[in-house]
């Protein structure tokens, strides 16, 4: 008699791991996916989710920097531009 007790005990944990599993893994699977979504997201600079839908080709640039002498100047000076010419040469 005690070994089918025994049986009927295994079985019924067996089954019932089987319900929780399929009730709790979803969830976990969820919760662990857009945890991962948020850290790939934070790392890529984008603030919320709609910024990271950007059309194909569309590009932006974000500076971080900030003239020291006058705060609210939102011009920066970022050095001056250089003209170049390209010399091609006819050596081969």
């Amino acid at each position: 008699m005690a070994f089918f007790r025994f049986i009927l005990i295994l079985l019924l944990i067996y089954y019932g791991l089987r319900v929780l599993t399929r009730l709790v893994l979803p969830y976990l699977a969820k919760r662990w996916i857009s945890k991962a979504q948020e850290k790939f997201n934070n790392q890529q600079g984008y603030s919320n989710p709609e910024e990271a839908k950007k059309r194909e080709g569309e590009v932006k640039f974000k500076t971080n920097f900030k003239s020291q002498s006058n705060p609210t100047n939102d011009k920066v000076d970022l050095g001056e531009y250089i003209d170049y010419e390209e010399i091609k040469d006819d050596k081969k």
